[in-house]
C-alpha cells in the first residue's frame, strides 16, 4: 500500500512539474473561454475532443405556392424551365435585427440569378414581403442588380456594427453579379441596395460561391469570402476552394472598394490525396463563410465529393435510384476554428464528422447541407439555418424535389467538448491572472462527476482549493460555479495567477469564464 500511494504521489509530482516553470501568461481576462482547441489548454490526460450535436428542427422555409417567383424566375429561360424551384434556399443568410426585433433572410429563390428576401418575429414562421416590381406583379426578390444589370445571387450579408442603426451603411452584402467576380453593395435596412465601386466588381474570378463580408472585431478589419480557381474554370477539371480576403487600405469601402489581400486560399488538405479519374481532388472546399464568437473563428465549411454528376453536362449522367441517399457529388457541412482567421483546424472534415449531417433515404436534405452564412444566438441557443438539397450537385434540372430550409439549434457554447469516458480525466489550463471572483463552466455531468481545483503557477494547489476540497457535481448546466468545502468562489484569489485544473469522468466540459 505505501508503494502504491508513493507512485501516485510521484505521479502528481511529475503532472505539477509538467505544467509549472515560467510559462507564459495567456490572456484570459473575463472573456469566455471555448474549449474548442488547445488555446488555454497545457495539459489534458484522458481526454478526447468531440464534436458537438445539433438538434435538426425541421423544415421552416419552403417555396410559397403565393410568391410565384419562388418558382420562375422574373425572366424567362425557354429552354430551362423546371417544374420545381432549382436548389431553392441555397446560399442562405438569416440575421437577427435586435433593433426591430426580427429575423431577416436573403435566400435563393426560382433560380440562380434571383434572390428573395424574408424576414421573422420567431424564426420559425417567415413571411415574405413584396418589395420590388416584378413582370408579372410585385415580388419579395431583392430588385438591386449592379452595373451591369446582371443579377444579385450568391449572395450573403451582415449587419455592421461599426456604424449605428439607419446609416446607409448599415448592412453589407457581397454577392455575384452574374460575372463570376465578386462585387459589393450596401444597403440601410437590408431591402434596398446600392453598389460599392459604382456597382461594379470589386475581385476579379471567381464569385460562383457563397459570397461574404463581414467585420472582424478581433483584428479590426473588414474579410471577403469568394472562390477561388486552382483547376479549370469549369467542367470536370475544376477544382474549388476558398480565398480569404483582408481590406488593406483602412476599412474604407467608399474610397477603396478593390484594395483586398489575399491572406490564405482554403482547401480541404484531405490527408488521403484521393483524386478524380481526371486528376482533381475529390474532395473540395465547394464555399466556406465565416462566424466568429467569442474570439474565435468559425469556418462553415461546405466540402463537395465529386463523382460522375459534378462537371457534367445537365442530365449527362442520371441519377440512379433518385430518392436514396447518395454519397458522391453530394455537399457534407463541417465547421473549423482558428485564432487568427486564417490557419483553420480541418480535422472534422478530415475525420468524416459533419457537424449537421445529411438526411437519410427519402429526407429533403439527403443529398446537400449547406449552412446559413453565418449562425444565430438566441437566449441560451445557437440556431443554425440550413438549405437542405435533396438531389446531387449538378443533377440537373428535371428534379422531383429541390431545397428547403430548416433549421437546427445547439445549446450555448456546446460546438466541441472536452469529454472523459470511463476512468477519470484532467484538463490543465495554461497560467493567467485572476481578474474576476467567481469562474463558471459548461459541463454535462449528469450521471457522471465533475469538480475542479486551482493551481499556483507552477501547479500546486492553492491551500482550500485542492482536489480534496472540492464539492463534486453530477449536473448539466451551462453556467456551474465550482464550489470546495470552505470556498464558494474565488474572491480569496483575486489578483493572483492561477491554473484552473478540472477533473471529469464520463462527462463533457465545453467552455469556462471568471465573472
Amino acid at each position: 500500500m505505501k508503494m502504491l500511494c508513493a507512485g501516485v504521489v510521484m505521479a502528481v509530482v511529475v503532472a505539477a512539474a509538467a505544467v509549472g516553470g515560467a510559462e507564459e501568461l495567456v490572456a484570459v481576462g473575463l472573456q469566455k473561454q471555448l474549449l474548442v482547441d488547445d488555446y488555454v489548454i497545457a495539459e489534458r490526460q484522458h481526454i478526447k475532443r468531440v464534436l458537438g450535436e445539433p438538434e435538426k428542427k425541421g423544415v421552416v422555409m419552403q417555396p410559397s405556392p403565393d410568391i410565384p417567383t419562388d418558382y420562375h424566375p422574373d425572366k424567362p429561360y425557354p429552354e430551362w424551365q423546371w417544374e420545381v424551384p432549382h436548389d431553392f434556399g441555397y446560399r442562405t443568410t438569416v440575421l437577427w435585427n435586435e433593433r426591430d426585433e426580427k429575423f431577416q433572410m436573403l435566400y435563393r429563390a426560382s433560380a440562380e440569378d434571383v434572390t428573395g428576401y424574408a424576414e421573422s418575429k420567431d424564426g420559425i414562421h417567415w413571411t415574405k414581403p413584396l418589395i420590388s416590381s416584378a413582370p408579372n406583379g410585385r415580388s419579395n426578390l431583392i430588385e438591386y442588380r449592379g452595373k451591369t444589370k446582371g443579377s444579385f445571387y450568391e449572395a450573403s450579408f451582415m449587419i455592421d456594427p461599426r456604424v449605428p442603426w439607419g446609416h446607409p451603411e448599415k448592412y453589407k452584402a457581397a454577392y455575384n453579379p452574374g460575372n463570376t467576380m465578386c462585387a459589393l453593395a450596401f444597403s440601410a435596412d437590408g431591402i434596398q441596395w446600392e453598389g460599392y465601386n459604382r456597382g461594379r466588381s470589386v475581385t476579379g474570378r471567381a464569385a460562383d460561391y457563397h459570397n461574404q463580408i463581414l467585420w472582424d472585431p478581433i483584428a479590426h478589419r473588414y474579410m471577403l469570402l469568394t472562390r477561388t480557381d486552382l483547376g479549370a474554370k469549369g467542367g470536370r477539371m475544376e477544382d474549388r476552394a476558398a480565398r480569404i480576403m483582408a481590406h488593406r487600405k483602412g476599412n474604407d469601402l467608399r474610397e477603396h472598394p478593390r484594395a483586398w489581400k489575399t491572406l490564405v486560399t482554403v482547401t480541404v488538405d484531405d490527408p488521403k490525396g484521393e483524386k478524380t479519374p481526371e486528376g482533381v481532388n475529390v474532395l473540395q472546399m465547394e464555399s466556406m463563410t465565416i462566424w466568429i464568437y467569442e474570439n474565435v473563428y468559425f469556418g462553415l465549411m461546405h466540402v463537395l465529393t465529386m463523382g460522375e454528376m459534378t462537371g457534367a453536362l445537365w442530365d449527362e449522367v442520371k441519377v440512379g435510384e433518385p430518392d436514396t441517399r447518395p454519397e458522391t457529388d453530394v455537399i457534407d457541412f463541417y465547421i473549423g476554428t482558428s485564432r487568427d482567421g486564417v490557419h483553420f483546424d480541418k480535422s472534422w472534415i478530415h475525420g468524416g464528422k459533419p457537424f449537421i449531417a445529411r438526411g437519410g433515404d427519402g429526407e429533403f436534405d439527403k443529398a446537400m447541407v449547406h449552412s446559413a452564412s453565418e449562425i444565430v444566438t438566441r437566449g441560451d441557443a445557437h440556431w443554425l439555418y440550413y438549405a437542405g438539397i435533396y438531389q446531387e450537385h449538378h443533377s440537373g434540372f428535371s428534379r422531383k424535389q429541390s431545397g428547403k430550409i430548416g433549421l437546427a439549434t445547439l445549446p450555448l457554447d456546446r460546438f466541441i467538448a472536452q469529454r472523459a469516458e470511463g476512468r477519470l480525466g484532467t484538463i490543465t489550463t495554461k497560467p493567467f491572472k485572476l481578474q474576476g471572483d467567481t469562474v463558471q463552466v459548461n459541463v454535462d455531468a449528469e450521471g457522471g462527476r465533475f469538480y475542479a481545483e486551482i493551481l499556483d503557477e507552477q501547479g500546486k494547489p492553492f491551500p482550500g482549493f485542492a482536489a480534496e476540497e472540492a464539492i463534486h457535481r453530477d449536473a448539466d448546466e451551462l453556467r456551474l460555479a465550482p464550489r470546495w468545502k470552505n470556498h464558494k468562489d474565488l474572491s480569496a484569489l483575486q489578483g493572483k495567477t492561477i491554473r484552473l485544473k478540472f477533473y471529469l469522468r464520463n462527462a463533457k466540459l465545453y467552455a469556462f469564464q471568471i465573472r
